[in-house]
């Protein structure tokens, strides 16, 4: 049974939308929050750590693993799978721990329909175009190819905004930080 106030908080955004530096500010600021660890079947990034930034599963794996339903909801994007392990994630929540999730809109439909009212959904929006690919490029990660695949599906995504209960324009990342730490405490998710 999940105790009084242990939320899920998803926080989804574009590909480039400053998902990962909120949410690293969050944790900072709020060290009664824990992150889900996602699971992934592509390659580790360089400055990557299992367990850490992905658990990094080859593809077979992952296939083996939704089919256990293993994940508490999963998707193939950009050529690779990646999902959430819903064991971390529900033993957190018993324990009365509130778990952010990192997930895109897809994910969020999923989970939303699978935990109802435990979701607390936040959909970062980029300030402007322009701003969004300057993001994109000067990761240096992907190439002109990804970066433009990026761009139309955030497109999509950003459609989808408006399913959230919140959104929020990370136009300064320590603005964006701020008005979600307002969202978490007005909804009782953390203390001052």
């Amino acid at each position: 049974m999940l105790k009084t106030g242990a939320r899920l908080i998803i926080i989804s955004s574009v590909s480039g939308g400053g998902k990962t530096s909120l949410i690293s500010r969050l944790i900072r600021d709020h060290t009664d929050l824990h992150v889900a660890v996602t699971a992934t079947s592509r390659a580790p990034r360089a400055n990557e750590v299992e367990g850490k930034h992905y658990f990094f599963y080859d593809a077979a794996d992952f296939e083996h693993k939704i089919q256990a339903g293993e994940f508490l909801e999963h998707a193939r994007v950009h050529g690779n799978y990646y999902g959430v392990p819903a064991a971390p994630v529900e033993a957190k929540l018993a324990d009365g721990i509130s778990v952010i999730l990192n997930i895109d809109v897809q994910g969020m439909r999923t989970v939303k329909e699978r935990m109802g009212d435990r979701v607390l959904s936040i959909f970062l929006l980029p300030p402007d175009r322009e701003s969004w690919e300057d993001r994109l490029r000067n990761r240096g990660t992907d190439s002109e190819e990804d970066i433009q695949l990026r761009l139309e599906q955030g497109i999509g995504e950003m459609a989808a905004a408006d399913e959230y209960d919140y959104q929020i324009t990370n136009d300064m990342l320590e603005r964006a930080t701020g008005e979600v730490s307002f969202i978490l405490r007005q909804e009782g998710v953390v203390r001052d």
